[in-house]
């Protein structure tokens, strides 16, 4: 059995690498539709830890890393209410 196309499951045993991969982008996704929709709460105040916090992590490598998408435009869009 060829270990690249197999990963590690919660129980130890192997799973199929495709099965990986979704739970990583579910995992993704996750992350970054709770940002966003943190961010869309706090957009508007003007010193909040939080708004800083959250407009580090677009700006961020680790953003840009997990979704390879410009940060500075996902944040200028949630700005501006999209």
């Amino acid at each position: 059995v060829s270990q690249s196309r197999y990963c590690c499951s919660e129980g130890g045993g192997l799973m199929e690498y495709e099965m990986c991969e979704q739970g990583i982008e579910n995992l993704v996704t996750g992350i970054v539709t709770q940002a966003a929709k943190d961010y869309r709460k706090v957009r508007y105040l003007e010193d909040s830890y939080e708004k800083r916090e959250l407009e580090e992590f677009f700006l961020s490598t680790w953003f840009h890393q997990l979704t390879g998408l410009d940060g500075q435009l996902v944040l200028d869009k949630l700005k501006a209410g999209d």
